[in-house]
């Protein structure tokens, strides 16, 4: 790769093999580099391809305001995400983990600390990047020498879902997560004494976050279902059939979505389960 602008000694903007503009960041990557020299893969820690070149001005500015220790501070909580997580992570992340570690670290140390009023649903609905957050704790209490409250276990654990969701935009995580609430809600009220360690329930709390994910893009299931197989459904399961419209409902009155006939189906299948499974 060759380098187009040294940002700093750590951090370079260059161009690889497909002629793309790239972020480099490194250990010493841009020290006693020019223009035009080449910068071996093997000796980046993150590579960012650039696709938004509007982005790169904050970007720039990011990382070349932040500490050098804070970058790598970030990469190791990232790297762990990896390597706990069985998806990809959008690559941004370290960008946005970065920025939002930047500003707890410097409140955290003025005494101050943000209270995340949906802390507890975060480690409900994403118990795996809630660890993160946690493991994310004893990093920057390690390597910053800082100590972050709990809450940040779960504004980090966000900054991992939204890496995780499917797309390139960015997604209202903390709406993400209430409309999941408010899905759980209903339905705790509706069936007694749910079995939250059961198979079914963790199924369906993965179905409602994807279809959540869905509704607040303006998309609904793009899987077709039979009508006389959803007729079918919806007969055989009227308990949970009712539950799923009441649910239905919820979400049209507090985020103005609607359920098409195929989610009220593979809800009603979920709900269904979870019937079964409480022996109702």
């Amino acid at each position: 790769m060759k380098i187009l602008r040294i940002l700093n000694n750590n951090v370079v903007e260059a161009r690889n093999s497909q002629d793309e503009s790239v972020i480099i960041i490194g250990r010493g990557i841009g020290h006693e580099k020019r223009r035009g020299d080449e910068v071996e893969v093997s000796d980046a820690d993150e590579i960012f391809l650039m696709t938004n070149k509007s982005l790169f001005p904050s970007v720039q500015n990011l990382l070349t305001s932040v500490s050098t220790d804070l970058i790598e501070t970030s990469n190791k909580i990232v790297n762990y995400g990896k390597r706990r997580l069985p998806h990809e992570l959008n690559q941004n992340i370290i960008i946005t983990l970065t920025d939002h570690l930047d500003y707890a670290i410097a409140r955290a140390r003025d005494g101050f600390s943000t209270p995340n009023p949906l802390n507890w649903d975060i480690k409900r609905f994403y118990p795996r990047e809630y660890e993160i957050g946690l493991y994310a704790l004893q990093i920057v209490k390690k390597y910053q020498f800082t100590t972050l409250s709990k809450d940040e276990a779960g504004f980090i654990a966000m900054h991992f879902v939204d890496a995780s969701l499917e797309g390139n935009q960015p997604h209202n995580v903390t709406q993400l997560t209430q409309m999941i609430k408010t899905v759980l809600t209903v339905v705790d009220a509706l069936i007694h004494n749910i079995d939250t360690e059961s198979v079914a329930y963790s199924r369906f709390v993965r179905h409602i976050q994807y279809m959540a994910m869905r509704l607040l893009d303006f998309q609904g299931s793009t899987e077709h279902a039979d009508d006389e197989i959803m007729s079918l459904v919806f007969k055989k399961n009227p308990d949970a059939y009712a539950i799923a419209k009441r649910v239905g409902d919820q979400l049209t009155q507090d985020y103005q979505v609607s359920l098409n006939d195929a989610e009220l189906m593979y809800m009603t299948l979920h709900i269904s389960r979870l019937l079964n499974t409480n022996g109702e």
